[in-house]
């Protein structure tokens, strides 16, 4: 079977976590990566053992190597990017969060539909064996009828500084869109993608970028998702799922590898599964399955929850008087 040819736009720090773990890649062989200096492109490419090497994201589109697009870059670059390579008639897989805010997520479903390519969010801890087993068990009934989530994803920033990307309103910084994307996307992924009600509080950093964000949703059957993100504080980056039958207790949310059942007069399991520390390959052999199949988008990650987990974010940011630049 011939593999999904990739090829990888960006050569920054999320791309040398990706790296370690492209060796267990099933389906999908990486061909080439870009930069926008074709030095800094030379480099990662002799580092990672990567054929071709092009000094611009055009040139990649271009490119005849590649089937599939990784997008790496700051949140702020993702949209045009992105459509970019999907004009060309690339299938794109981008790094969360999809874009700034939903008006660019639609645009990018709008170009993925209007070039029939495939289109998913890099949600990497939904590929995770761990994420799926517990998913498994919720929705079979385990631990009953989900009434209550609890999150949080939060670490301490000791000297904030202003160029960081993370504190950088020019490239969408802030820990909402960084960190809190984990907790929201594994709520509604148990919970469903549309609230009826969502509450907020939040403390800026001096750029203006959330610094903290706490979110409380509520939906119709009354079930509550409750999760805070910082920069400010040290957590567990856990979340805890409060069912009628019993409660589970998953610790690194972002990037899990046991999860504790405990269900009403059964003794706690503590659950371990084998992946290694970045398992990212997950997300691209499921995109290359995709793709071979005819999809233009992922049953498991797909479009529409991407789009309302960011208009949930766009929303939050937005009543807090956080906008990036660009934006109305």
């Amino acid at each position: 079977m011939e593999k999904i040819r990739l090829g990888v736009l960006g050569a920054g720090h999320i791309v040398a976590r990706v790296m370690a773990d492209m060796h267990r890649l099933e389906q999908v062989r990486i061909t080439a990566i870009a930069a926008r200096e074709l030095g800094r492109a030379q480099e990662a490419a002799a580092g990672y053992g990567i054929p071709h090497a092009y000094g611009s994201y055009l040139e990649l589109a271009r490119s005849p190597e590649v089937d599939l697009v990784y997008i790496a870059t700051p949140h702020s670059f993702h949209a045009e990017q992105a459509m970019l390579m999907m004009r060309h008639g690339k299938h794109v897989i981008c790094e969360k969060p999809m874009a700034i805010n939903h008006h660019e997520v639609q645009r990018m479903i709008d170009c993925a539909r209007e070039n029939g390519v495939f289109l998913m969010e890099a949600m990497w801890t939904r590929f995770l064996p761990c994420v799926e087993e517990l998913v498994r068990l919720i929705r079979g009934g385990v631990i009953g009828e989900v009434r209550n989530i609890f999150g949080e994803f939060s670490w301490v920033c000791e000297r904030p500084d202003p160029r960081d990307r993370l504190f950088d309103p020019a490239l969408a910084g802030g820990a909402l869109l960084d960190l809190g994307v984990y907790p929201l996307m594994l709520s509604m992924q148990l919970l469903g993608s549309e609230p009826e009600t969502v509450q907020s509080l939040c403390r800026k950093a001096e750029t203006g970028v959330d610094m903290h964000t706490s979110v409380q949703m509520q939906y119709a059957d009354g079930a509550v998702a409750q999760f805070f993100c910082g920069m400010d504080a040290r957590g567990n980056d856990g979340m805890q799922i409060f069912g009628t039958k019993g409660h589970i207790l998953l610790p690194d949310c972002w990037h899990p590898r046991t999860f504790t059942l405990c269900v009403k007069g059964q003794p706690e399991q503590l659950l371990t599964f084998d992946q290694g520390d970045e398992a990212y390959h997950g997300e691209f052999d499921h995109a290359a399955w995709c793709i071979r199949q005819g999809l233009t988008e992922s049953p498991v990650m797909p479009l529409s929850e991407s789009l309302a987990a960011s208009r949930i974010c766009t929303a939050i940011r937005h009543a807090h008087g956080i906008v990036y630049p660009g934006e109305t």
